[in-house]
Formats: C-alpha cells, sequence, structure tokens
C-alpha cells in the first residue's frame, strides 16, 4: 500500500494564493491600501504646494481698500453712461495727470491698463440694489418695470498698497465725479435746452404766416361788413338760437356780426404780439445757451469743474439785462446747484481697511486640488506596475 503523498508549498503557490486574496478584495480597501503605499507622494504632493501658497500669501504686500457711497438714484442707462464718461480717455487722462501732480506716478502707470477689467482691480464701480437681469418676455408691463428700475446707491471702491495711496487716490477720483463728470452731464442738459428752445422758436415761424393771413382775411371782412348798411328793422323782439355761434355770425345782426370780427382781428394781433415776445425771448435764451454750450466745450478737456462753471454763470448774471433772461438763467443756475448736491457722497472720510488674504482658504483649496491630482497620479504608477503582474 503506498503512502500518501505531501507537497511541498513553495513560493509560485503562496504568491498566486495573495494574488488571489488580493482580487478577492473590495475595491474601497484596495484604494485605500494603494494610497496607504503612496502616502508619501500623496503628503509631498498636496502638503508642499498648500505650504508654498500659504506663504506666497502671508510674504505678498498686503493691499488697501476704501469705499465711497454716494446716494444717487441711478438707472441702468444712466449708469453705463457714467461709466463710459469715467473710463474715456481723456477722463482718463485728467486722472492721471493729477496722480502725477501729487506723487502718485506708479499708481498713475498702472491706470494706462490696456483693458477695463485690469483696470478695475485698481477702481470698481458698484450700485446697490443690483439691476435685475433682463428676461425674455412678452408683457410689456414686466419689460416696462425692468426698464424703470433705479438703483438707489452709486459705490466707488479704491485699491491700493497703503493707506496713504489709498488717500491720495480717492481725493483724486472722488473729485473727477463730483465736480468733472458732472460737466458731461451739464453739455447734455445745455444741447437738450438748444433742441427744445429751436422747436419752439420754429413753431412760431411756421404759425405765423397763417396767423398773418388769417388777421388780412378778416380786416378784409371787416371793411366789407363797415360798408353795407345796417338794416336792424324787424330785428327788434326776435331770439336767435345757435348751436355753434362761431359758424353762424353770418345770421346775426351786422352790428353784432363786425363786433365779432372786431373781436377775432383784436385776438389775432394780441397772438401775434405774444408770439413775437416769446420769439425774441427764444433767441436770447438759444443765444445764451450757445454762450453757455461754448464755455463748456473749450474746456470740457481740462479740470473744469462745477463750481468753476457756477462761477461763470453768476458772471453772465450780472451782465444780464433782460429780466425774462435772468430769471431763466437764475432757474438754471439753481438746477446746476441741485446737480452738485445729487453727487455728494453719504459720508466725508470712509475707513481705509486691509484686503484680507484668505490665506487659509486659499491654502485649503491648493490642497484639496493637490490631493485629487498626487491620487490620481498615484494610481496611474500603481496601475503602471502591476501591468507584468498575472491578472485575477
Amino acid at each position: 500500500m503506498d503512502e500518501p503523498q505531501h507537497t511541498i508549498p513553495t513560493a509560485e503557490s503562496h504568491l498566486s494564493r495573495s494574488e488571489a486574496a488580493l482580487c478577492s478584495e473590495p475595491a474601497f480597501a484596495r484604494y485605500v491600501r494603494l494610497l496607504w503605499r503612496r502616502r508619501a507622494l500623496l503628503g509631498v504632493g498636496s502638503l508642499l504646494p498648500a505650504l508654498l501658497v500659504a506663504l506666497l500669501l502671508s510674504l505678498w504686500p498686503r493691499k488697501y481698500s476704501a469705499t465711497f457711497v454716494y446716494e444717487r438714484p441711478l438707472a441702468e442707462s444712466e449708469y453705463s453712461v457714467l461709466l463710459r464718461r469715467f473710463y474715456s480717455q481723456e477722463n482718463l487722462d485728467k486722472i492721471v495727470d493729477r496722480l502725477r501732480e501729487k506723487g502718485l506716478t506708479e499708481y498713475a502707470g498702472k491706470l494706462l491698463a490696456p483693458t477695463e477689467r485690469s483696470f478695475e482691480r485698481l477702481i470698481r464701480f458698484e450700485v446697490a440694489p443690483m439691476y435685475p437681469k433682463r428676461l425674455q418676455t412678452t408683457d410689456p408691463t414686466t419689460s416696462e418695470r425692468i426698464s424703470a428700475f433705479q438703483a438707489q446707491l452709486l459705490l466707488i471702491r479704491i485699491m491700493g498698497n497703503s493707506r496713504k495711496e489709498v488717500a491720495g487716490v480717492a481725493g483724486v477720483v472722488t473729485g473727477n465725479v463730483e465736480s468733472i463728470l458732472p460737466m458731461y452731464e451739464i453739455r447734455k442738459a445745455i444741447k437738450d435746452s438748444i433742441q427744445r428752445f429751436k422747436s419752439r422758436a420754429a413753431e412760431i415761424e411756421d404759425s405765423r404766416f397763417n396767423l398773418m393771413l388769417d388777421l388780412q382775411r378778416e380786416k378784409g371782412k371787416l371793411d366789407k361788413l363797415k360798408e353795407l348798411d345796417d338794416d336792424s328793422s324787424g330785428a327788434e323782439g326776435v331770439i336767435l338760437q345757435f348751436t355753434d355761434v362761431q359758424n353762424s355770425q353770418e345770421f346775426l345782426p351786422l352790428s353784432y356780426q363786425v363786433r365779432a370780427v372786431q373781436s377775432k382781428i383784436i385776438d389775432l394781433e394780441e397772438t401775434l404780439t405774444s408770439d413775437g415776445e416769446r420769439y425774441d425771448y427764444y433767441l436770447h435764451v438759444l443765444d445764451l445757451n450757445n454762450r453757455l454750450l461754448s464755455r463748456i466745450e473749450e474746456s470740457l478737456l481740462t479740470d473744469y469743474t462745477v463750481q468753476q462753471f457756477l462761477d461763470f454763470l453768476g458772471q453772465e448774471l450780472l451782465a444780464c439785462k433782460d429780466g425774462a433772461v435772468c430769471d431763466y438763467l437764475k432757474s438754471y443756475i439753481r438746477e446746476t446747484q441741485n446737480l452738485i448736491l445729487i453727487n455728494t457722497r453719504a459720508g466725508e472720510n470712509p475707513v481705509v481697511y486691509p484686503v484680507p488674504k484668505y490665506i487659509v482658504k486659499s491654502s485649503a483649496l491648493t490642497w484639496i486640488v493637490c490631493l485629487m491630482v498626487a491620487g490620481l497620479a498615484a494610481v496611474l504608477l500603481e496601475c503602471r506596475q502591476e501591468r507584468h503582474k498575472p491578472t485575477c
């Protein structure tokens, strides 16, 4: 009887058993084991970039900021026009020149950015509340309500490398917004006024010919009525009733017809006289507005302010001789003064505060991203090493 044979386990059998056990292991446990084997790669690949980001942010120069608030209602279209005026090349040149005069040459060089987006990192405009987004709606009421929405606050945020720099830039920028940019609004208002008075004068010129023809016709009618004999016999005791007396004058007694025509002539003459006076007034106002517009146009490319324009209006008022034009000029001066009040900021000197660097937040985000990248790299390396090994 043969004795039973016992096989001695070899290294290959042990390897196959371990691989079989590894293949039967859950995928999550395999992934955790893989990450543990590559813990050095994960630690260095995630912690080192996070520490570098934290170090760079801590050593990076701190930024400072100040926010100026204006209690000024602005529609979305008005806000867009304000930005276009501020970012216009001629206005930026004024700001740069003023900054250089104050010794802020480095900041002035930063303002010569090629794009508006890079410029907004230094000076940023915002409104509160924000304008509603344009919706694709066919409802005219909703569309009109969105178009009529007005923001109540205008915020100007100024950023710089030091408190002194922010304070100096703020003085230039706020002075520009409060004293120089309103000159564009004044120019627009003057042009609108010129157009309005030109239209009124044109209406008088257009109606003058017809009024003169009506006056000549009524005078001719009066002369002919006076040549007729007034035969009022039989008219006594007769009561005439008309629903339209104006078009039934021929049925009136001759004396009444003469009085009606005379009344019409007087009315036409008074209309022509009043139109003539208004026409002369419109011409004088147009002449004044043209002088004001010429003053604005020749000073728009300089640092001409609203206060200087008010001084010029005061000189014009002293030289004015026409009472009606003087009243118009006084009214216009008050409107310009109201424009200055609208552009007054809520606080005179806001606090200049350091801009937070968000070191912890940025470092944590860097660590998470790098950890994901390092984990992916660990998986790829493990797959590369197991490519030549027997599969399950």
